[in-house]
């Protein structure tokens, strides 16, 4: 049968953000927490047009015209073309090139990562799922696959691949933490936080990935430890400090170890950075109704209100 990379219809919930906000349309309760969104599936995921992809892709099409059913052509042209932001040109490419020659197991994964950025998770697994029967060993295919499980809500599975990413790779530090998180999902929670410790224990403080402390960080803030997650919440915000989540983790961890003025100033933060995040709102107004700024807290509580109600009506 020949292979067929067609944009079939989502009909579950669109779960990507800029890969960012997994939020979506939240109930009316402004305490229910929402787990923190994990945005990279893989190195490949990210997508941004440069100077240089744009020259690489004009000179693939150069070469084409002179050899339109070059199959290896092709293939290299969907993979710039995803990494331009551009999935549905990438997976019409992808498309050509399958009338040539079978996709190896990268090729599988590119279109993959294609339906990602379309947020559809069902077809990706689809792609993964056949890329793993390619090349069983790959450690980035089975971790993207582990990732859209996730986004899922198939936890078993998403764990099943994580520890097969860490069976190849026992320092693999994405899937650590994402093991930790599927222990966090099915109520494991000293695996959960073994896990966690270890990926934040593997992460580079001073580097540029901040989620390995974020979710410890969030981690221990739900299991009403505030203190002990106040330390990585730091170190999240330092490293990336325009993510609206670790200040907002970070001000609600302040605000119950009583340090209500710094809690007031990073869920300020938060808010500035995500001005429609309902829940921010909400939990600013608790900080400014527990410093005794009845009147700012009630804007806070009012502007919440609006928001859960616009995002309930989308």
């Amino acid at each position: 049968m020949k292979l067929r990379f067609l944009i079939r219809p989502v009909l579950l919930s669109l779960l990507i953000p800029g890969l960012q906000t997994c939020l979506g349309a939240q109930d009316m309760n402004p305490t229910k927490e929402m787990r923190p969104p994990q945005f990279s599936y893989s190195s490949e995921e990210s997508s941004t047009r440069t100077p240089q992809l744009a020259q690489k892709e004009s000179d693939l099409r150069a070469a084409l015209a002179a050899q339109p059913d070059s199959a290896d052509l092709l293939y290299a042209l969907g993979l710039v073309l995803r990494q331009e932001g551009k999935p549905r040109e990438s997976l019409d490419t992808y498309t050509r090139a399958a009338r040539y020659r079978k996709p190896a197991s990268a090729e599988l994964r590119s279109v993959a990562i294609d339906y990602v950025l379309l947020n559809d998770y069902e077809d990706a697994i689809h792609w993964l799922e056949l890329a793993v029967g390619t090349n069983p060993t790959d450690a980035d295919t089975l971790y993207a696959l582990g990732r859209c499980y996730y986004s899922k809500d198939r936890y078993v599975d998403a764990g099943r691949m994580f520890a097969r990413v860490l069976e190849l790779e026992p320092k693999h530090l994405k899937a650590e933490e994402n093991l930790g998180l599927v222990y966090d999902a099915t109520n494991r929670p000293d695996k959960s936080e073994e896990a966690l410790r270890a990926a934040a224990g593997w992460a580079n403080p001073n580097g540029t990935d901040e989620w390995p402390f974020l979710d410890l960080g969030n981690f221990l803030l739900e299991q009403n430890r505030a203190q002990e997650a106040i330390a990585p919440l730091r170190i999240a915000v330092r490293i990336q400090p325009v993510r609206a989540t670790s200040h907002e983790k970070l001000g609600r961890a302040l605000l119950a170890t009583k340090d209500t003025a710094e809690g007031i100033t990073e869920l300020e933060a938060a808010a500035r950075l995500e001005p429609k995040d309902p829940k921010t709102h909400y939990e600013l107004g608790r900080a400014l109704r527990q410093a005794c700024l009845t009147e700012r807290a009630q804007e806070e509580f009012g502007l919440s209100q609006k928001l859960y109600s616009a995002h309930s009506q989308e």
